[in-house]
Parts: structure tokens; C-alpha cells; sequence
């Protein structure tokens, strides 16, 4: 198995501070991708005992949360041979810290009723990991700051609960409602004021909520009025300076 980056901090792909492995290897190839390099089983560096002690040191700090396995896609059969070792070293040296892993496969269809009993490595792999975020990534239903997921078809699931249960057992991200649910209000931003003498906190309190459409916005032609997103996303393993082996 090829890796593609490790990230030595990382608060984007789970709860807390965590340190995070791209492994190399995909065939899902979805429209959008942050890392299509990660694509090719071939890219990036060698993954081996060496690179797994560089994983283990860095995780020893107190205040790294755990570890994320992105790619690529993880959950390649033949990606998951290669992280098995991993995620039990990691495990037997801290219990504590949790384990996330995102894949473009279902939980249920693809890896619980068929990996889980097929693949010889995927019920071990399974045991060590806390969080599965599963699903592949769709442009079209992605929003920018959702919460440690790209699109919202992404589930986040319980790993041990649904081996437990024998079935998925999924939670909450916590920003379904904000998304998801539908004729939720959206907050109005402003872009720029053209009469500085206005308050802007009277104006705010006046259309600080409306409806997605902005048929009922009370008419304040002094102002540009438009919905404002956040620009902050995830970066790609290839934008930031590494310090892998």
C-alpha cells in the first residue's frame, strides 16, 4: 500500500485535534474530488512499519484527539491489509483516542453485508475503528461548512454499535437542521453598507432571519443584500507543506 500525505494536525476530519493519513488508491473517482492525485494505487510513498511508528509518535501528544484514514479510499481491499497493523498498534497503545475512517462505500450494502463477511482483513479493520463516515462524495449536495463531511448524503456510523446490533446504527453530525430539514430559515449577511450614517445592528435585528428566498425581506434599498458563505473548505493533500518521512 502507497500513501499519498500525512496531516500532523488536522481539525477538519473528526472531533478534536487528530492526525491524519491519506492512503493512496481509489476507483470512485468523484466529480470534485480534493485529491484525484490519490486516485493511482502508485502515488505517494511507500506505507510501512516505519511509516507506522511516525503515525504512533505523533499521536502520543495529549492533545491529538485520534486518528483519521481518508485517501484515496481506505477501504480498498487492498488498502485495508495495509492498515490493519495500524489501527491495532494505534488501539493497543491508545485506548483512549478515537479512530475515523472515510469511505466512498456504504456501510450497510457494501462493506457490513458484503466486505464484513468476503474480505478476510475487514472484521478485524472493523473492530479497531470508532467512526465510519461513509458515502461517496456528490458535488451537487455539497456545502462548504458541513460538519466533517463534504456532501450531505454522508453518513457518520457508529462502528462497534452497528457490529453490535448487526446492523448500521447512524448519528447525528449536529447540522441536519441547519441543511436538512426543510423551509429552514437562512441567515442574511451583508456584503457591503452604501450609507455608512445607518446603524447596521437596526438593520440586522430587521432580516437577521428570512426564508431561503428573499420574497419577504423588508426593502432597505440602501443596502446590497445577498447570502454569504462561508469560504473555508477542506484543502487538498497536495496545498499545504508536509512533513511526512
Amino acid at each position: 500500500m502507497n500513501y499519498a500525505d500525512i496531516k500532523t494536525i488536522d481539525v477538519q476530519d473528526g472531533t478534536g485535534i487528530r492526525v491524519s493519513l491519506y492512503v493512496s488508491g481509489c476507483h470512485f473517482h468523484c466529480k470534485g474530488c480534493h485529491n484525484p492525485e490519490a486516485w493511482d494505487f502508485k502515488y505517494g510513498k511507500e506505507f510501512n512499519e516505519k511509516t507506522i511508528e511516525y503515525i504512533l509518535d505523533l499521536m502520543a501528544h495529549d492533545y491529538i484527539s485520534g486518528l483519521s484514514i481518508l485517501g484515496g479510499e481506505p477501504m480498498e481491499p487492498s488498502n485495508q491489509q495495509g492498515l490493519l497493523p495500524l489501527v491495532q498498534k494505534v488501539k493497543q497503545k491508545y485506548p483512549n483516542k478515537t479512530i475515523w475512517c472515510y469511505t466512498g462505500y456504504r456501510f450497510s450494502e457494501n462493506i457490513l453485508e458484503t466486505m464484513y463477511k468476503e474480505i478476510p482483513y475487514t472484521k478485524s479493520l472493523l473492530e479497531n475503528i470508532d467512526i465510519i463516515v461513509d458515502g461517496e462524495f456528490i458535488e451537487e449536495k455539497k456545502i462548504v461548512d458541513l460538519k466533517f463531511r463534504g456532501s450531505t448524503n454522508q453518513k457518520k456510523i457508529d462502528v462497534k454499535a452497528s457490529l453490535k446490533a448487526g446492523k448500521e446504527i447512524t448519528l447525528k453530525f449536529g447540522d441536519e437542521e441547519r441543511y436538512e430539514t426543510p423551509k429552514n430559515p437562512k441567515i442574511i449577511f451583508f456584503k457591503e453598507f452604501k450609507n455608512e450614517r445607518e446603524n447596521r445592528e437596526e438593520v440586522q435585528e430587521k432580516i437577521a432571519f428570512a426564508e431561503s428566498t428573499h420574497d419577504n425581506l423588508p426593502e432597505i434599498p440602501v443596502y446590497e443584500i445577498r447570502e454569504e458563505r462561508e469560504k473555508v473548505a477542506a484543502s487538498g493533500i497536495g496545498n499545504h507543506t508536509s512533513n511526512n518521512l
